[in-house]
């Protein structure tokens, strides 16, 4: 174990010196610590609120995020799997004179240590759980702890499905079959309960979700009575869900290294898919992930010509990746706003956290790809109407998630109909405005080889952006005493004038194919 002891130090020692030799990274590893030592201060000076919320509901909360964690994770399994190590791991450890034991043990640890790097963004959330729970910083490393562990153990049996069912369809029915059984069964006992029971819906959901059946949930449930156990100082609960860890370590390890033995070829495939998604994003290539099998329907196009023909591709491809009327990302996105929503109450914050997690989920349309494809560039139209079609396919999914977010907050909090209308346009305008940041970032900078650059200046002109619209709504607000559906109408027509005209100012972004992928 002393190469592999080595290695990992190594590995750790190294990229902290590699971001002291990127400018551009270490300003933006500065930007983060600022903001985060900004959350916690601003968290802490907040005066103290007299009437908490109940901790449970925090409690439930974190059983969702763990149990969404885990199924958008686990079921990559059925797929490609889940790799735990990089092609250089396979180049100096798989090609050594090590036991396998010994090279999974060091892929164990490599997974966990990225895991918890994952959950970052959790801390970011300390102001309004401290505001709304009284929680302290030393809690919220523990939830962090949880979601690095939740997504550990999640990608380890994503990677154990892949092993054992990679090598016949047949099998992968079965595992899959039933792993869907497991999981509809929990939802179904939890929408009986919730309801069929009577009562306020919040109260059954937060008691269901904190009852000891909720802790056999696979994974979450174990992780998550963990947490509360370590938050509460619960030590049988503890004890319990450290007993269940270290028991699926074990007998992970003993599937993967004794019942499938020969594990290397499948964990070389998860690899190289991996590494190969990584790469192509790193030069700016468009990736798109392909089902082993692919049920060729109805091909080619019947509608479209000239510009109009991206927006038809567009529509096809949506469709064919949509779960349900959403893609995968709209469904999480939907959930997760639809929860916060829910157990906080309050439409403005879900509005918030949904505009905060748009920052990083817009650009990852199918306009950004087509920006690094050349044939985009071939169509003999005017590079602006190309532009205007190649965005016309996130107008209906923006429009689509606002309706279905807020339609169903309405239904479930109070809220009047002038509230749900204004916020779902308030959502659209700030992914119009998003995309115009990115767009104009995509204009000035290209595709740069400093991607910490671009995420440092992306955030900085996002947040430029919207403050004409936050301003103008605070100043109707506050100062006119407007209802607060009108402020958000107001805010959410500046930023789509503020959309516009970014647009307007990127019309000539497809002239030049060479310009936008240098």
């Amino acid at each position: 174990m002393g190469s592999v002891a080595y290695l990992l130090s190594r590995k750790i020692i190294n990229r902290i010196k590699e971001a002291f030799h990127r400018p551009a990274e270490l300003i933006l590893i500065i930007l983060f610590v600022f903001l985060m030592g900004f959350t916690v201060f601003a968290g802490n000076a907040e005066e103290p609120v007299t009437a908490l919320r109940d901790i449970n509901e925090l409690y439930a909360i974190i059983l969702a995020l763990y149990t969404l964690i885990f199924i958008l994770t686990s079921k990559s399994g059925f797929v490609n799997g889940a790799s735990m190590f990089s092609m250089a791991d396979v180049n100096l450890i798989f090609t050594g004179p090590k036991k396998q034991s010994g090279v999974l043990f060091y892929g164990l640890l490599s997974q966990l240590g990225r895991s918890l790097i994952l959950g970052f963004f959790i801390l970011y959330q300390y102001s309004w759980l401290h505001d709304s729970y009284g929680i302290s910083f030393g809690t919220l490393i523990i939830i962090l702890v949880g979601y690095g562990i939740t997504v550990f153990l999640s990608q380890m049996f994503a990677m154990l499905i892949y092993c054992v069912t990679s090598g016949s369809d047949r099998k992968n029915k079965i595992f899959k079959s039933v792993y869907l059984l497991v999981i509809g069964a929990f939802f179904a006992y939890l929408f009986i309960k919730v309801c069929l029971g009577g009562g306020s819906l919040l109260k059954n959901t937060v008691t269901l979700a904190n009852s000891a059946v909720m802790n056999f949930f696979p994974i979450s449930g174990f992780v998550r009575m963990g947490v509360v156990g370590a938050i509460g100082k619960k030590y049988v609960s503890l004890i319990i869900s450290l007993a269940c860890f270290a028991a699926f370590c074990v007998i992970y390890f003993i599937l993967i290294s004794v019942i499938n033995a020969d594990y290397y070829e499948d964990v070389l495939k998860a690899t190289e898919i991996s590494f190969s998604a990584i790469t192509a994003r790193k030069e700016g290539k468009a990736v798109e992930a392909a089902p082993r099998n692919v049920k060729v329907g109805k091909t080619g196009f019947t509608k479209g010509e000239g510009a109009s023909a991206i927006a038809q591709k567009h529509k096809i491809e949506n469709r064919r990746a949509k779960f349900f009327i959403l893609d995968t990302m709209g469904v999480i996105m939907a959930v997760i706003t639809i929860a916060i929503g829910f157990f906080s109450k309050s439409a403005v914050f879900a509005l918030l956290f949904d505009v905060y997690m748009m920052i990083f989920t817009v650009s990852a349309g199918r306009w950004a790809k087509e920006l690094s494809l050349p044939y985009i560039y071939l169509i003999p139209e005017p590079p602006f109407k190309k532009l205007l079609y190649a965005l016309r396919e996130q107008f209906p999914s923006l429009v689509m998630q606002s309706v279905i977010i807020f339609g169903v907050l309405f239904c479930l909090i109070e809220m009047t109909i002038p509230e749900a209308v204004s916020f779902a346009l308030a959502k659209v305008s700030f992914g119009f405005m998003f995309i115009g940041v990115n767009l104009l970032i995509s204009r000035l900078l290209g595709n740069s080889e400093s991607k910490a650059f671009i995420v440092f200046v992306y955030f900085i002109f996002a947040f430029i952006f919207a403050i004409p619209g936050l301003a103008a709504a605070f100043a109707a607000y506050s100062m006119f005493f407007t209802g607060i559906w009108l402020a958000v109408v107001i805010m959410s027509v500046i930023n789509i004038v503020v959309s516009m005209v970014l647009v307007f100012l990127c019309r000539n972004i497809l002239e030049c194919a060479q310009y936008n992928n240098r």
